[in-house]
């Protein structure tokens, strides 16, 4: 009797402790924590890559020999709308389901001022229906030379507010960046509306006119650089 007393003990002792060790958490394991329940739980942000973002591709796109002045060079480009915009129905007057844009670049014209380098543009809007921004504008062609020593670069943008129709348009900042080591000097950065660009009758205008006069460069292949204004000027109105 007293041995099987003495194996009861044992027994117990034992099973107590596997029942304390089950409730350890094991070294390197991570709490469980039950998401259904929403009690104090905050979902972390998600960091977007800059490939997630929809890309906005240029529907015009020229460069101009840098023996050009800014008023020649911008004047050609104005005719190469006017062509394009012959092959675009107009709507009707009072509202717009899109709206076209301008990005212009000048080149610094000293040694080593041009680059090779991959160069992305983000434009932020304000309409009557909200907000909306265009943050991954595409600003190379493999075909052109572009960003060359002097050089203007022009580009014409659509976009639009998805499922909604605005009455005005405003441009509320703009960016430009440039990715990699091969360094690129900006003389100025543009970013405008005006009324004749429109496929809907528009009136007025809304800019933001730059002068950085400064380089761009990354210390990495993979890093960007970026110039940024806010505060934009006028107000398009359809």
């Amino acid at each position: 009797m007293k041995k099987r007393g003495n194996f009861g003990v044992f027994f117990g002792v034992v099973l107590c402790l596997l029942l304390i060790t089950s409730c350890e958490q094991p070294d390197g394991e991570a709490e469980f924590i039950n998401t259904n329940d929403k009690k104090d739980f905050v979902q972390d942000d998600i960091f977007i890559e800059e490939n997630e973002f929809e890309l906005t591709k240029p529907v015009l796109r020229l460069s101009y020999d840098p023996n050009l002045t800014e008023e020649e060079a911008s004047t050609r480009f104005n005719e190469a709308i006017v062509a394009y915009k012959q092959k675009n129905a107009t709507q009707n007057k009072g509202l717009s389901t899109e709206w076209f844009f301008r990005i212009a670049t000048l080149t610094g014209a000293q040694s080593n001022n041009d680059t090779d380098g991959q160069v992305r543009a983000s434009v932020y809007f304000n309409t009557d229906k909200g907000s909306h921004a265009s943050k991954n504008i595409i600003l190379d062609y493999p075909s052109i030379d572009e960003r060359e020593l002097g050089q203007w670069d022009y580009y014409l943008f659509k976009t639009f507010l998805p499922g909604e129709a605005v009455k005005w348009v405003q441009i509320s900042s703009s960016a430009i960046r440039l990715q990699g080591t091969d360094e690129w000097f900006v003389k100025q950065f543009h970013t405008y509306m005006v009324a004749q660009d429109q496929t809907a009758p528009a009136n007025g205008a809304t800019n933001i006119y730059t002068f950085p006069n400064i380089f761009l460069y990354s210390p990495c292949a993979t890093c960007w650089d970026s110039y940024q204004k806010r505060g934009g000027y006028g107000k398009l109105k359809f």
